[in-house]
């Protein structure tokens, strides 16, 4: 079984996703096995997904910081 998580996805202000990869995210979080729960590109997110899929979010280069909503834990990518 894999633990799943609901994270808090904030995006990076200085390094601006281009429009490409923006619309990309969501496929990308799809193939993550993961979700938006609630917000939209460039605001900040709420994502359901994988405890280890979540370390691929957080390694997007667009992406600043990924937090779990539970235990307000920050996730390195």
């Amino acid at each position: 079984m894999v633990d799943e998580g609901v994270y808090r996805v904030r995006f990076c202000e200085t390094c601006t996703a281009t429009a490409e990869e923006a619309t990309n995210f969501h496929d990308r979080l799809k193939a993550l096995g993961g979700m938006v729960v609630y917000g939209a590109y460039p605001g900040p997110l709420v994502i359901g997904i994988a405890v280890d899929a979540a370390e691929h979010v957080a390694s997007f280069p667009f992406v600043e910081s990924v937090v779990s909503v539970t235990d307000n834990s920050a996730v390195s990518g």
